[in-house]
């Protein structure tokens, strides 16, 4: 049933973020304090090697970059990662490769940090645990884990009043994404978090450290 779930996911992200990647792209003249903030929030040192899964059009881990992480994106839209790479600059550590978070062609322990941000609520439960679970195996042990997404509307005011719009824009694995809660997904995964900060009261910025 897994696998069956698997292949329906990266069939409807291929469709659906074929069609929209170009406008995703625009979301870095509103996210970017987002971006910028989660990727301070994470304080890892210069130069160290770090993993972005589904990263889209590469926001998140051109950020991370810029604070100089050797930074490597990850996603299965081959049409996401066409804008990523408009990103790249010969200054910066970072490179995109396509590939299924579930499945990652890494070695275990092959990165000192990772991150995932604004993608679990895209996902079925099962695939987002998986996706956790992967990138904990290619993490080192204690290396940080970033994640990035909408912050539950009971948890804060704003996130109550903006949930309601982000409703009608959002894919339909939004809702129980909601329901359930960042922290559930996290523990299911064996994650438990170590530092929390939220950005406007609207998304949750959360590092979990990887125990193994």
């Amino acid at each position: 049933m897994v696998n069956e779930n698997q292949e329906k996911h990266a069939y409807y992200n291929n469709k659906f973020f074929a069609r929209w990647a170009k406008m995703y792209d625009w979301e870095k003249y509103f996210l970017f304090p987002l971006r910028r903030k989660a990727a301070k929030f994470l304080n890892l040192a210069p130069q160290k090697k770090i993993i972005d899964v589904a990263t889209g059009t590469g926001a998140q881990a051109y950020e991370l970059a810029k604070l100089g992480l050797d930074v490597t994106g990850v996603d299965l839209s081959p049409e996401m990662l066409a804008q990523a790479r408009k990103k790249l600059d010969p200054s910066l550590l970072l490179s995109f490769r396509q590939g299924d978070g579930t499945t990652m062609p890494f070695g275990d322990n092959s990165f000192d940090g990772a991150s995932i941000s604004l993608g679990l609520h895209d996902m079925p439960y099962e695939i987002g645990v998986r996706v956790l679970r992967e990138i904990k195996r290619v993490t080192k042990r204690n290396g940080g884990i970033l994640v990035v997404d909408y912050m539950e509307p009971k948890k804060h005011i704003a996130a109550k009043f903006t949930h309601p719009l982000i409703k009608l824009y959002e894919t339909p694995m939004y809702l129980p994404f909601i329901e359930r809660g960042l922290e559930k997904i996290l523990m299911d995964a064996g994650l438990s978090i170590s530092r929390e900060t939220d950005f406007l009261g609207i998304s949750q910025i959360i590092v979990a450290l990887n125990r193994k």
